[in-house]
Parts: C-alpha cells; sequence; structure tokens
C-alpha cells in the first residue's frame, strides 16, 4: 500500500508539473515581446535554429521563415556572423543548415558571412556542434519560434555560451496560430533535455569522448 500511494502521488506530481509546464509553453510563445532589429545589442553572431524539411527534402515554412528572419537581421546589421544549424538522417537532400544557408546566399549575403552546422539532430546537439564553429561563443543572438526559445537558451548557455539575446522567428502571434501538437510537443521536449543534458555531462566526468555520447542528446 506504501509503494502504490508513492507512486500515486509521483504521477500526480508529474501530471502537476507537466501541466505547469504546457501553460508556460503557451504563455511564452503567445506573449513574446515584438522586438525591432534597432533594440537587440550587437552582437558576435546570429545563430539560426532548423525546423523540419518536406516530405520532398525541401525547406519547410517553419525552417524558412526562421532563415528569412535571420537574414533580414544580418542585413540590418545586428552582428558580422550568421550561422545555419541543422542536420538531416530522414530525408535524401541537403542538410537543412547547409539549405538555409543557399537561401541566405541568394539573398545577399556573403559567403564569409557564413557558418554552416550540418550533423545535429537535435537542440542539444545544435548547441554543441555549433558553439565550436564560431569565432566567439558570447554575445549571440538565437533565432527560432518563440515557443522554442527558452529550450534553445537553456541548450546554448548549457553547452558554455554567454550573453545570449533571444530573437523570435514569428512575432506578433495571435491565439491558435502554433498547433496544440507543436505545443505539447515542446512541453514533453523541455523535461526530456533536463535529463538528457545532465546524463552528458556526467558521462564527460567519466572520461568518456563526446564522440561516444552525442547519441544521448540526439
Amino acid at each position: 500500500m506504501g509503494i502504490s500511494r508513492r507512486i500515486l502521488r509521483l504521477t500526480k506530481a508529474g501530471v502537476l508539473l507537466g501541466l505547469l509546464t504546457y501553460g508556460a509553453v503557451n504563455t511564452w510563445t503567445y506573449l513574446w515581446p515584438s522586438q525591432r532589429f534597432e533594440d537587440l545589442r550587437p552582437a558576435s553572431a546570429i545563430v539560426c535554429l532548423a525546423a523540419g524539411l518536406k516530405p520532398d527534402g525541401t525547406m519547410g515554412r517553419v525552417t524558412e521563415t526562421r532563415a528569412r528572419r535571420c537574414i533580414a537581421a544580418y542585413h540590418a546589421g545586428v552582428a558580422p556572423v550568421l550561422a545555419f544549424t541543422g542536420g538531416n538522417s530522414s530525408h535524401d537532400a541537403p542538410p537543412t543548415g547547409a539549405q538555409m544557408a543557399d537561401l541566405a546566399r541568394q539573398l545577399g549575403v556573403p559567403e564569409q558571412a557564413i557558418v554552416v552546422e550540418n550533423l545535429s539532430e537535435s537542440t542539444l546537439q545544435n548547441a554543441l556542434f555549433t558553439l565550436p564553429k564560431l569565432p566567439h561563443t558570447q554575445d549571440l543572438i538565437l533565432v527560432t519560434d518563440s515557443f522554442h526559445l527558452p529550450r534553445s537558451a537553456l541548450s546554448f548557455l548549457w553547452a558554455g555560451a554567454h550573453n545570449i539575446q533571444l530573437l523570435a522567428a514569428d512575432p506578433d502571434l495571435t491565439w491558435g496560430d502554433i498547433p496544440q501538437g507543436l505545443l505539447i510537443a515542446e512541453t514533453v521536449k523541455i523535461w526530456a533535455n533536463g535529463m538528457r543534458a545532465p546524463i552528458y555531462s556526467m558521462a564527460g566526468v567519466f572520461g568518456i569522448p563526446p564522440s561516444a555520447r552525442h547519441w544521448i542528446v540526439e
């Protein structure tokens, strides 16, 4: 009976935490402040986080929206470097990061300003794999959808970034613009990252090289 009660209490606590997190995700998604490029502090780099691809392997709407927001920020002069991060293990097509970089070239971003990370399969890997490619790991601007910004910030801080600014790719949302399925998935991923990141770090303490533990944060 004692064990059953403990299980019930843990279940209730888990459900409560899940509901609170889900509520928080909805809140920051729709109440994220609208930002102008001129309100941003000068940064060392803009980091553009990819989303999914279409079934034909081309950029999905969300990915393209993020890329265009990053490109506009670059042309506004907020940072001299524009980094695109995102791999592709599920389509017979170029990695997402490379596709976003191609769009940037088409829209006038010079080659020397572009950094591409094309192996990551998660937000934690975005952070781990992108930071070593940047000239500096501080004064970064992260660009992604508003629902994804807090988890992205925590991921990059965990990986060693400093002085991060956050820029929503989808400003001025109205209720219902984001499918609830995405917000539920984000709720789950927040807690999943909260478990996976410490395990990855602890594996490093025991001497396991990064290449042998990247699967933990896929």
